[in-house]
């Protein structure tokens, strides 16, 4: 008799969760052994922020001083992806190196330039010699007489000297428009160098938020599990369930603290990287913002994609003017067997001063105006490696070019295959969420009123940990293959 009321009980308890999903009246009649239809669930929203932080680690020994930040004076706390690039322009001590190495290139080209403009200098000298003797006031010589006073004769002279490069065959030309190119190739290497910046502070950016989005995730889990074990507690005092299924239970809890956890330690590396590619310190109070909803990025085909990115990316195109400085190098090296014609003159004054006796000759004006010819006969050699040099530079550039061509498709072709895959991906991954979520939920309802095991709902909260980390992964995988789609075509809005 009491093994009959034991089992009327939980037939009454699980008509009483039954009823209200079905929207079917209580029923106190005892079920036939033919299964019934279990109705349709309906899969829960994604999980979302709830605003107020997890402490760090959820559980564990607490650890504040890994999880504190401070805040920077002039840097928001939260970031838009254009705030955190800019900043990372501003900051980042990787982008100012390569910006001072283009800096350099470019005085170089200025430099060269001057080559066709006259040089001009000017200089003035003071001259004193010491000894005994009387001076001739007229000719300036001295003559020795014994035990005169020391004499002092001082010479003044002040000149201004111009150059002028009047013919060597074209070399100063060659010269100048290879620092040209390799100006401009500079210029389009920084431009890559900003680009890659770029694409380094999205990928931190998204990782960041993917992390973030994992403990929320993580969190959800949980809650589902620990409400879960409250279920079986339950149960377990009702005697619709044995005492092993509670540690079934708790181990499933177990584990998705534990990953909870292990997300929250992602975070704060997440966010020190973050910190750090912008270039602050790594403790840095600065977050991304949670990102809405955006138009996908447009994509080419794989033939129109490369067409574009052998036309706008910068680093091709600094090879392809790399290859052009490095042809009037060849130039130029060559151009030094030429003979070269100068022009020079200067002019001045300067006067003579003498102490004994006293003599002050007034200011004369002097100069001089010539030409230099300078025909290069033999130099051991040094002409013909200076030009072996230059050609190999040549080739090399010339093979550079090619392997520029060949990576600019390897990127373009692959980063296409990516984001293309990356989104039928994140369509399956919401359709692997919504049924995880349904498939937990009947677990859960069929568990109540004893039609599955604790195995199936280890098994089900299992795959929705499962589905919702993918949905989470493939959600963020898609924003960073657009941004590594755009980077591979060398789309960009960034301007020097």
């Amino acid at each position: 008799m009491m093994v009959f009321r034991s089992a009327l009980a939980r037939v009454l308890a699980g008509a009483l969760v039954l009823a209200p999903l079905a929207g079917a009246p209580v029923s106190a009649q005892v079920p036939q052994t033919q299964a019934t239809p279990f109705p349709a669930m309906t899969p829960l929203p994604v999980p979302t922020a709830s605003g107020t932080p997890i402490p760090y680690p959820a559980y564990g020994t607490p650890a504040p001083d890994v999880a504190q930040q401070a805040p920077k004076a002039g840097v928001p706390t939260t970031v838009s992806l254009q705030q955190a690039v800019d900043i990372a322009v501003m900051l980042s001590p990787a982008f100012a190196t390569q910006r001072a190495q283009y800096n350099a290139i470019f005085a170089k080209y200025g430099a060269e330039q001057g080559a066709l403009f006259p040089s001009l200098s000017a200089e003035g000298t003071i001259t004193r010699t010491y000894g005994n003797g009387t001076t001739n006031g007229t000719s300036g010589t001295s003559t020795p007489a014994p035990g005169s006073l020391n004499n002092v004769i001082t010479t003044e002279n002040g000149h201004v000297s111009i150059e002028q490069l009047i013919f060597d065959g074209g070399q100063a030309i060659a010269a100048i428009r290879s620092a040209k190119e390799a100006s401009v190739a500079g210029k389009d290497t920084l431009v890559r160098d900003l680009q890659t910046l770029a694409y380094n502070v999205a990928t931190a950016y998204y990782n960041l938020l993917q992390d973030q989005a994992t403990v929320v995730a993580d969190n959800s889990i949980v809650r589902e599990d620990q409400t879960q074990e409250n279920y079986v507690i339950a149960q377990i005092k009702t005697g619709a369930a044995a005492r092993s299924d509670l540690a079934a239970a708790q181990f499933a809890t177990a584990q998705a603290k534990g990953a909870l956890v292990t997300a929250q330690g992602a975070v704060i590396a997440g966010q020190a990287t973050f910190a750090t590619t912008l270039g602050l310190d790594a403790d840095a109070e600065v977050n991304p913002q949670v990102q809405s909803n955006q138009p996908p990025v447009k994509t080419l085909t794989y033939q129109q994609a490369v067409a574009l990115a052998l036309q706008i990316r910068p680093d091709y195109l600094a090879a392809e003017h790399t290859v052009t400085s490095d042809f009037q190098n060849v130039r130029y090296a060559k151009l030094a067997r030429m003979p070269q014609i100068t022009a020079n003159g200067s002019t001045g004054t300067s006067r003579l001063l003498i102490s004994n006796p006293p003599v002050a000759s007034a200011w004369a004006p002097t100069g001089q105006l010539g030409a230099t010819v300078n025909l290069p006969i033999y130099d051991q050699g040094l002409t013909n490696y200076n030009i072996a040099v230059a050609v190999s530079e040549y080739d090399q550039a010339l093979a550079n070019l090619t392997a520029t061509k060949q990576t600019v498709e390897s990127n373009v072709r692959g980063a296409l295959a990516q984001l293309i895959s990356a989104r039928a991906s994140f369509v399956q991954a919401q359709a692997e969420l919504q049924s995880a979520q349904v498939a937990a939920q009947a677990t859960s309802a069929r568990y109540r009123v004893g039609a599955a095991s604790i195995t199936d709902i280890t098994t089900a909260d299992a795959n929705l940990a499962t589905a919702q980390r993918d949905y989470v992964a493939a959600e963020y995988s898609e924003l960073l293959y657009e941004a590594n789609y755009d980077y591979a075509v060398g789309n960009s809005d960034l301007k020097l």
